[in-house]
């Protein structure tokens, strides 16, 4: 017995803190309890995750401080330099076999890499739901599935086939020595684009919102559990708003009115996608149901690779994080309800405390919302060039493989307005615009030492991950500033992974 029970005083080492109490006072909460909330999306409700419609304003008012400027200040950028690059990109050729591969399995665009079957040497790029898409008067798009062999680490592509769609009443397979080769690269770098555009990509954002809202209205301001995830959070509701129901954002049915929009359907007909990556597709193993617990990391890919070894320091910050959280804690219980009836695949109030879940749900946030968010801009924006997006493209699918033999440069598949828009969106929306404080740089506001001190490791581990990833993958997003010309470029702040989305 202890010297403080003896003098009947409570044993230290059974008194919750103050965070632990189901009594706090509005006051202790980020908006007195009044804050954000999920809602049905407007669009396709059914099948989208769901939105947060009612932004705070003090998250407005900063949203517009710090990116909605920039975003007009982009655009007075791109309508003195959009119209020349787009000049410059019609004249240039279609990519390379090399190119192709390189785009195909290396950058954001390996998220859509799959074995065929189990062991099998083979691997696709399924973008079945491309058939969704209903093009602009004049433009075109087709389902297609892209086959490659994996062989000492080296992909090839093996052929490209387009699916029977109405104008197509059979498969057409093309394959290198066909003359319709290049036009059916051209479709496949499409249907990447889309995919990653409005399937893989959205579901970092999308799903987060209900975390994100939830923490902030739920989840007391002295709580660790609100301590961890509010640094990750600062921008990404107002931004995600504005993306999906701004009069004049690229996914909103009005768009091609606008000078940006570089797509090729309208916003309400592409936002079908946005539900495609959340809730699957006719049962396709291309487009499985969202799971929170089961974030893309596929380590068969470089990228998958790099994003693997990203998410251990997460991990590790995240799993000391939750050692200090009893299990019986009442605040983590009732969030974990709210997520996991907003969130397919979040842990329940029950799961929550059932092994590591956690801290792996706290990883997976402050992971995805910043190395995962941040690596895809980066990759889609700078890894790809511009005049291998084909957001538009004006050149029919082949009627045959000896269909399109005269395909040879960009020009032959899209017109000067169509990449004078695709070059105003990169500058406005594609490119990365890091603020500060950037992941390196996030801080904390925990109290408990041992948290403090676990900060300072995750930093640590993070600066140790970052020289495993060079290595694996140089042209990965970097950690931080890298200040030597010797030994690589010299990379901007603004370029650097963000502590949350941000763009």
């Amino acid at each position: 017995m202890t010297k403080s029970t003896e003098a009947g005083l409570p044993d230290s080492s059974q008194i919750q803190p103050l965070w632990t109490d189901p009594n706090l006072p509005p006051d202790q909460f980020l908006y007195d309890r009044m804050g954000p909330w999920p809602q049905p999306a407007p669009a396709y409700p059914m099948t989208r995750p769901p939105e947060v419609l009612n932004i705070p304003t003090s998250e407005d008012v900063a949203w517009w401080e710090w990116i909605g400027s920039r975003l007009v200040l982009d655009y007075l950028v791109a309508k003195l330099e959009a119209s020349g690059l787009a000049k410059t990109d019609l004249t240039r050729p279609l990519p390379t076999d090399y190119e192709f591969l390189q785009i195909m399995t290396r950058t954001v665009y390996a998220r859509y890499l799959r074995m065929e079957s189990p062991g099998s040497a083979y691997w696709v790029s399924d973008f079945t739901a491309m058939e969704l898409i209903d093009p602009l008067p004049g433009m075109y798009c087709a389902p297609v599935v892209c086959r490659f062999l994996l062989k000492d680490t080296v992909f090839t592509c093996v052929s490209i086939t387009f699916l029977k769609t109405a104008t197509r009443i059979k498969e057409l397979t093309v394959t290198p020595t066909d003359k319709a080769w290049n036009l059916a690269k051209v479709y496949a770098c499409q249907g990447a684009a889309y995919h990653a555009l409005f399937v893989v990509h959205p579901a970092l954002h999308f799903p987060m919102d209900s975390v994100n809202a939830i923490t902030k209205t739920a989840v007391p301001q002295i709580h660790p559990l609100f301590q961890a995830i509010f640094p990750h959070t600062t921008y990404t509701l107002k931004l995600d708003n504005v993306v999906l129901e701004g009069e004049d954002t690229i996914v909103n049915k009005t768009a091609p009115t606008t000078a940006w929009d570089p797509l090729t359907a309208n916003g309400y007909n592409l936002k079908q996608l946005f539900g495609v990556g959340y809730s699957g597709y006719k049962g396709l193993a291309a487009y499985p149901q969202y799971n929170y617990m089961k974030p893309w990391m596929n380590s068969g890919t470089l990228y998958g690779m790099c994003l693997r070894q990203y998410f251990k320091p997460f991990l590790a910050f995240a799993t000391k994080i939750a050692c200090v959280i009893p299990k019986t804690d009442p605040y983590v219980k009732r969030w974990a309800d709210y997520c996991s009836a907003n969130v397919y695949g979040f842990p329940d109030g029950l799961a929550i405390f059932d092994s590591d879940n956690l801290a792996r749900v706290l990883a997976i946030y402050m992971w995805d919302v910043s190395v995962a968010h941040g690596a895809d801009h980066y990759s889609f924006g700078y890894d790809i060039p511009l005049k291998d997006k084909f957001l538009r493209i004006r050149r029919p699918p082949p009627a045959d493989i000896n269909d399109g033999a005269d395909v040879q440069k960009v020009g032959d598949v899209a017109n000067l307005d169509d990449l004078t828009r695709a070059e105003t969106a990169k500058i406005m929306f594609f490119n990365v615009f890091t603020l500060s404080p950037n992941l390196i740089d996030t801080t904390y506001a925990f109290k408990e030492a041992k948290l403090q001190a676990a900060v300072t490791k995750f930093h640590a581990d993070l600066k140790s991950i970052d020289v495993d990833v060079r290595n694996i993958m140089p042209e990965f997003m970097c950690l931080e500033r890298n200040l030597d010309p010797f030994n690589g470029p010299i990379i901007v702040d603004e370029w650097t992974i963000p502590a949350s989305i941000q763009f």
